[in-house]
């Protein structure tokens, strides 16, 4: 199962990681930026990519089954 984090530091909230994969993050109103749900876990490795290549600040860094990185931002 992969492993998502979310850098709270570099996270703006802008949502794109939520409507790239319904579920596996949510927008925590109170801190303004996205959080990892348990879903993630279970959800499409390529999908949880395609989320982190998309977020306009490199906050998701997503770590595959066998603890191999497989996005962070450079």
């Amino acid at each position: 199962m992969p492993r998502v984090t979310v850098d709270g530091e570099l996270c703006v909230g802008s949502a794109d990681c939520t409507r790239t994969v319904p579920g596996a993050f949510v927008i925590d109103d109170e801190l303004g930026i996205s959080v990892p749900q348990p879903a993630a876990a279970a959800a499409d490795p390529a999908l949880l990519v395609r989320a982190a290549r998309q977020c306009p600040t490199n906050a998701i860094r997503v770590v595959g089954d066998d603890g191999d990185v497989l996005y962070e931002s450079a």
